[in-house]
């Protein structure tokens, strides 16, 4: 490949204009979500999934549950 084929295959890769504006909005979108307290995450995610929500929820304390006798045992062996 030379340079010539190089800058063709770059100005193919290279977005226009508008996909520019549209990628933007996009990267912005997820910058501003990711600026949101947990809990109005959590509260959002109750709205749209709550049984995914009470999965995670169960999953959650369980761990909490199993953690604590797996980190006495980690502790024993060290």
């Amino acid at each position: 490949m030379n340079e010539n084929e190089l800058a063709r295959k770059w100005a193919l890769l290279e977005p226009e204009q508008r996909q520019r504006r549209r990628i933007d909005a996009r990267v912005r979108g997820w910058l501003d979500a990711s600026e949101s307290s947990l809990t109005a995450q959590w509260l959002s995610l109750i709205k749209v999934h709550p049984v995914a929500v009470l999965s995670f929820a169960a999953v959650a304390a369980c761990l909490v549950v199993v953690s604590t006798p797996l980190s006495w045992l980690a502790r024993a062996v060290m």
